[in-house]
């Protein structure tokens, strides 16, 4: 069944697929798409690939579409079930919020996809099971959401205070030099969401603010970017995830 990331409207569309019909929405799933076929093309034949919180599958179906064998796995069980159904060919598993390991097998995996889930990228654990399921050359594709930055910064601080989760916990500059450290080369960076809109926003004005985005060079100053998307490469040489 052909899915389209850039035509939804159907009844069963989980909320994330909802939210990138708003303009905010599909600025960010534009960029967010670019990179992913970016890793595709660096990657010279489709085999298996990873999609760490697959929701309904709109990037595994993006990525079937072109010859990969998704495994998709989520917290979410309904979304996992829409998965399923829009993808009848990958294999899909529930995982739990405080698993610690990925459900494959030690460098079966050629390509792992983990976009907009902080929890995971962030996790001490994520470095040393990507590379322990990554191939040599195996390419990872992730958004990092980084306390570095004016928008982390206020997010940090609030939710400091109010008790609820941070997702701007890290400094993406040090995460950065960790992953570089265990192993990996860095392809690929490209900073976004600069301006303080929701990630539901269906504002008038958003359009205006990506265009100055990208007219002031914003996107280049990834180091202090609110959000990073990445591709890095597995070397083989590092530290084992420490």
């Amino acid at each position: 069944m052909a899915y389209d990331v850039e035509n939804l409207g159907r009844d069963d569309n989980t909320f994330w697929e909802k939210v990138t019909c708003t303009r905010w929405g599909a600025y960010v799933t534009g960029i967010e798409k670019e990179a992913i076929l970016k890793a595709h093309d660096l990657s010279e034949t489709p085999a298996a690939a990873l999609e760490i919180g697959a929701e309904g599958g709109r990037w595994s179906a993006l990525l079937t579409g072109l010859g990969w064998r998704m495994t998709c796995t989520d917290i979410n069980e309904k979304a996992l079930a829409i998965c399923k159904k829009r993808i009848p060919s990958a294999n899909c598993i529930l995982v739990r919020p405080d698993g610690t390991t990925l459900p494959c097998e030690s460098e079966s995996v050629r390509l792992l996809l983990c976009i907009e889930v902080p929890p995971v990228v962030q996790a001490d654990w994520f470095v040393r099971e990507a590379c322990r399921v990554l191939q040599n050359d195996g390419l990872i594709v992730g958004v990092f959401l980084n306390r570095l930055s004016l928008r982390g910064f206020y997010v940090h601080t609030r939710r400091f205070f109010s008790g609820a989760f941070d997702d701007y916990k890290l400094f993406y500059p040090a995460w950065r030099r960790k992953l570089l450290c265990n192993g990996y080369t860095m392809l690929y960076e490209e900073g976004y969401c600069w301006f303080p809109f929701g990630r539901a926003s269906n504002s008038i004005f958003a359009p205006f603010f990506v265009r100055i985005e990208k007219l002031l060079g914003l996107r280049r100053l990834t180091h202090i970017s609110p959000w990073i998307v990445f591709i890095a490469r597995k070397t083989g040489a590092g530290r084992s995830g420490r």
